[in-house]
């Protein structure tokens, strides 16, 4: 059930005038939770909370909550609501301020579900106002039968001054309870069941930071499942696909026709998953236990859409019909790379499918990534391989792998205006993203995009963006400009010029137009990729080249960094090249101290000019 949950903390301490400056919209000044747990799994939880109001922010975006459950395996009941004021006035919830409401994605595509809500909205709500909410829930039909499993992440971002949490459990369901940051335990057992309790406080909210890692990485939580391990909730979940993947008269026509005239198993696994991802919409329907359960291959193929557990089935299913097998591969796709020690579904919101054979990963859900590559999202994360019965890794990125390399050609004319055309080529996680920006702008007018671009670089003038289709995977991905510049220093000199970026994709650019953090204290998010970048800047001859920038060579241990500058004439030859590489894709506060250290030395070149002056005969 994704109901209202408790936000909380851990940690580490900022300076006093940092958390001086941090105020969340809302505080939680209690929580209490209550859930009995029965021997099939079915459990009832009833749920007590009071929060504050604290800014404007959270009056507009926090005045009314959201109780999320599915209608078919839940029940939810409203017990008290009411606005408490400063002054001690409670102010009841009116009846027809609960209301129950569909999932408001379920009136259209791409999602149906039997998702609900009870909206509660609470009256005369003002900074320092106290919402109080108590409510029921009862989980009649587990998401799996017969097990129970639970999660609770806290956010160090929030304050929650009182957290309990109480978990009754039957002793014949075999529950393991497993916290981090907080106190209690087993308490008693008395007739049959096992009761814990757990506490938590903090009154002090860490800043957020950009850029760093989920939550269930890093922070305090509670779980509680009475799977034995990942591997047996693996098992689960593939004992619901297995009647899925029935290949039928149609599937095994389509695999065939899709690999006719291929010897070789990469290019049949190719072309079923380039068929899949091009031909499969996305639109999640969750229906039933649909959370957790696919639709038959057969539905999916007749209906041409489907969710994630849906598009790995259907490529399954086809993968199976020539005989090539694979496995549903339980995954993350955010920003946590660790999974619970228990075996709970949180973190894991996501399926692909592992072809052990070839070993790669496949998710057809990315509709605009090449056979081989994964988005960035899926990489370097643990998943469940369902079938195998163990736990995989997908690949982490390698910068030689993930590539933009970028040429530009600019002319400089007397009066210091300037045309050019550029051309960038991209692999790898990095060709997915660009492909998604593509995909993006093609409702963009040429003039407003050329803008927008030249904009960001603090340049002005005209152009027009060509790339490859975005959709067509079987063809690398390019990137072509033409443009025209507004003058950006004085002709004719004497003077100065930086390196212009045109209209050119200038990934340098925009990399040095990020300061990294001076100071982090939670883990980041970091990718390693690789940035070639060659600019030949042609002056008027009238003119007289009188100094070009040095040459940059740095290296740490995970980053390196040329530039070169030669003159030709009346042409300079500008050659940037940036790499990181990175163990994984979690850095700590030492690789932050590395990248900043590399971007005072990336801003100083981004600053050279190209000095110039009138032509002496």
């Amino acid at each position: 059930m994704n109901s209202i949950k408790p936000i909380l903390l851990i940690i580490a301490i900022y300076s006093s005038s940092a958390l001086a400056d941090y105020k969340p919209s809302t505080s939680s000044e209690m929580v209490i939770e209550t859930i009995t747990v029965n021997a099939n799994g079915s459990n009832t939880s009833h749920y007590e909370d009071l929060t504050r109001i604290d800014t404007q922010k959270g009056v507009d975006n926090d005045s009314q909550q959201d109780i999320s459950y599915n209608n078919k395996t839940e029940t939810v009941k409203i017990l008290e609501a009411y606005t408490l004021q400063a002054d001690g006035r409670k102010i009841k919830v009116p009846k027809e301020g609960i209301r129950t409401t569909d999932d408001p994605l379920s009136l259209g595509a791409p999602i149906f579900s039997e998702t609900k809500h009870k909206i509660v909205i609470f009256p005369e709500v003002k900074i320092g106002s106290r919402l109080y909410l108590k409510y029921s829930s009862v989980e009649h039909t587990p998401r799996f039968k017969g097990q129970f499993h639970t999660a609770r992440f806290f956010s160090p971002h929030f304050i929650l001054k009182n957290y309990q949490i109480n978990l009754i459990v039957s002793k014949k369901l075999p529950v393991q309870v497993d916290t981090n940051g907080m106190e209690g335990g087993l308490v008693k057992e008395i007739n049959g069941q096992k009761f814990y309790h757990y506490a938590f406080k903090y009154d002090v909210a860490i800043p957020p930071e950009d850029g760093q890692t989920s939550i269930v990485d890093y922070g305090s939580y509670f779980t509680a499942s009475s799977f034995k391990d990942h591997l047996e909730l693996g098992r689960a979940y593939q004992k619901g696909i297995e009647s899925k993947t029935k290949v039928t008269p149609e599937i095994q026509a389509l695999a065939d026709k899709l690999t006719k005239g291929m010897a070789d198993q990469k290019s049949q696994v190719d072309a079923l998953y380039q068929w899949v991802s091009k031909n499969i919409r996305y639109v999640a329907v969750y229906l039933g236990n649909g959370g957790v359960v696919p639709h038959e291959a057969q539905t999916i193929l007749s209906n041409r859409y489907g969710d994630c557990k849906d598009h790995a089935v259907i490529l399954e299913t086809l993968l199976k019909a020539k005989g090539i097998a694979s496995s549903p591969a339980l995954i993350n796709l955010g920003d946590a790379y660790t999974l619970p020690k228990l075996a709970v579904m949180a973190p894991q919101n996501h399926v692909i499918n592992y072809v052990p054979s070839l070993d790669i990963y496949l998710d057809a859900t990315a509709q605009l990534a090449p056979y081989g590559t994964l988005p960035m999202q899926d990489m370097d994360k643990p998943v469940i391989l369902t079938a195998l019965g163990r736990i995989g890794h997908t690949p982490k990125m390698k910068a030689k792998d993930n590539l933009i390399a970028t040429k530009v050609d600019i002319t400089i004319a007397n009066d210091g205006s300037m045309t050019g055309t550029s051309h960038s080529q991209m692999t790898g996680a990095v060709e997915v993203m660009y492909r998604g920006v593509q995909s993006e702008e093609t409702d963009f007018e040429d003039e407003a995009l050329a803008k927008s671009r030249l904009s960001s670089f603090g340049e002005t003038g005209l152009g027009r963006i060509t790339a490859s289709d975005p959709l067509n995977l079987a063809k690398p991905f390019v990137e072509s400009t033409t443009f025209t510049l507004d003058p950006t220093s004085n002709f004719p000199g004497p003077g100065a010029i930086k390196i212009p970026v045109g209209l050119a994709a200038g990934a340098i650019a925009k990399l040095g137009k990020h300061k990294p953090r001076d100071v982090i204290k939670f883990p980041i998010v970091c990718y390693s990729n690789t940035m070639e970048e060659t600019y030949t800047l042609t002056f008027p001859t009238s003119t007289q080249i009188t100094r070009i920038p040095s040459d940059v060579n740095y290296q740490n241990s995970s980053i390196s960094y040329i530039a070169t500058y030669h003159l030709n004439g009346n042409k300079v030859e500008v050659f940037r090249r940036y790499q990181a590489e990175n163990e994984t894709h979690v850095c700590d506060a030492r690789s932050n101290e590395r990248k900043l250290a590399f971007f005072k030395v990336l801003q100083r070149d981004l600053k050279n000019q190209i000095f110039y002056d009138y032509w002496k005969n």
